[in-house]
């Protein structure tokens, strides 16, 4: 092979026909490629199909950046929607909140290459805090702080809220809750909680829910934020006395619908809020489910998920509701627990057939009940229901002594893109080497020799 390239090129510098045809057709080459590179992005269809296999949405964010044609492509809902179909927002790390007296603690899971640069440009410390006492909640990429003084009632400071994923961006606080009603006779409220609804940090909308007692009724009011001011949004009354909230609640922005849990009667119920009618609903759940041995997840079409550790079994129940507004349980997935463990070499003896298992608690599930976080014996594991893995992602310390919760923190979803005034002109080619780059390189280490 040596000798016929040394034989080809003698031949070149010998011949000057050789020479001028070999130069004439590596001019052609450049204008071929990007003939040939037109043709399959100038394809609408191929285009959408094209950006549809990248793999994060800091990728997708990257393609946008070509032109605004790109940009209108991946911004576009129908889009979006098929790719978070494609691609779930990634789970980041999360926040072990335990009764040391030190603040909640960021574990980082693994991530990909593109991923691992967005965590670790990221600011996820919240030692700075102080040790107060104070409710953590993580949402779409934010977090909420909410601190109260524990004496001599519990007063709910103003909440603060963060952007780890953007550091530079100012901790923003929103203004103090009220205390009393002023449509309830300044009656007080002994649980409120901040609630968001959005998309991707953009048009946000701040709500509280309020609970109070009033006689032999439960008052729930809910607040939104409008202005810079708390503004009656939404209030309903119920006959049934002292209602209080035991889980975080769920807000589900699409039906203006917001879920919680309550212990009515000697028994666990399902509150239902509809804010749109104003009404109250307790809703009874499954009949296997006992206490407060489950989590609630919302799914992408905004539904209700129940999931539970029965014996060896994870089960996922799906709330629906009828024609007739009629509330039931559909037993939708059964995961065999124990077999993932045996596949990960978990301990399997906490797990006991036929009964809630006394040896396993639930922290926290992902939405469409992707994955699951397990405390068993003082460790917390990580469960992927979807490919039906497992690992361990924390050991607990002498020093956390109880494990409370544990937060999720989510890649935030949908991405923010550029402004279409900062973007090239669509009907510009751009760099085959960027094309390139938006597919094959990480972008924490890509620079363009060309652009």
């Amino acid at each position: 092979a040596r000798k016929h390239t040394l034989k080809l090129c003698s031949s070149q510098i010998l011949n000057p026909q050789t020479r001028s045809r070999t130069e004439m057709e590596g001019k052609r080459a450049p204008a071929a490629a990007a003939a040939a590179i037109s043709a399959v992005l100038d394809d609408d269809d191929l285009l959408g199909e094209i950006l549809l296999r990248l793999a994060f949405p800091t990728s997708l964010v990257r393609a946008a950046l070509v032109c605004k044609r790109w940009l209108l492509h991946a911004a576009a809902p129908a889009f979006l929607r098929r790719f978070r179909g494609l691609h779930q927002p990634s789970l980041l790390g999360f926040y072990v909140v335990s009764t040391a007296i030190h603040p909640p603690r960021f574990v980082a899971l693994p991530q990909p290459p593109e991923l691992a640069d967005v965590v670790r440009r990221g600011s996820f410390d919240l030692d700075s805090l102080g040790p107060d006492r104070f409710d953590l909640d993580c949402w779409n990429g934010l977090l909420l702080l909410s601190t109260f003084e524990m004496y001599p009632d519990r007063t709910m400071n103003p909440t603060r809220v963060r952007c780890p994923l953007y550091p530079a961006r100012d901790t923003a606080i929103l203004p103090t809750v009220p205390i009393t009603s002023i449509h309830h006779d300044g009656f007080t409220y002994h649980d409120r909680e901040i609630l968001v609804s959005g998309s991707g940090g953009q048009c946000l909308s701040y709500f509280c829910l309020a609970i109070m007692d009033k006689e032999q009724q439960t008052v729930v009011d809910v607040y939104a934020l409008q202005q810079g001011t708390w503004t009656i949004y939404s209030s309903s009354v119920t006959e049934i006395p002292r209602i209080g909230l035991l889980l975080p609640s769920t807000l589900i922005g699409d039906t203006n619908k917001i879920y919680n849990v309550a212990f009515v009667n000697n028994s666990y119920k399902l509150i239902l809020l509809d804010l749109v009618s104003a009404s109250l609903s307790l809703v009874n759940f499954p009949e296997e489910v006992k206490g407060l041995s489950f989590e609630l997840s919302l799914t992408d079409d905004s539904q209700l998920h129940l999931i539970h550790v029965k014996g060896s079994q994870l089960r996922i129940w799906l709330h629906r509701m009828d024609s007739n507004g009629v509330s039931n349980w559909l037993l939708e997935r059964t995961i065999c627990l124990r077999e993932i463990c045996a596949n990960y070499r978990i301990p399997t003896c906490m797990f006991k057939d036929g009964s809630d298992s006394a040896f396993t608690r639930m922290h926290a599930v992902g939405v469409n009940a992707e994955f699951v976080f397990l405390e068993m014996e003082d460790v917390l594991y990580l469960f992927d229901i979807k490919s039906k893995a497992a690992k361990q992602v924390y050991k607990m310390t002498p020093e956390d002594n109880i494990l409370n919760s544990v937060i999720p923190f989510m890649m935030v979803w949908p991405p923010k893109f550029p402004a279409m005034k900062e973007m090239q002109d669509p009907t510009e080619l751009p760099c085959t080497v960027c094309l390139l780059s938006i597919f094959l390189v990480p972008s924490s280490i890509f620079q363009c020799p060309l652009c």
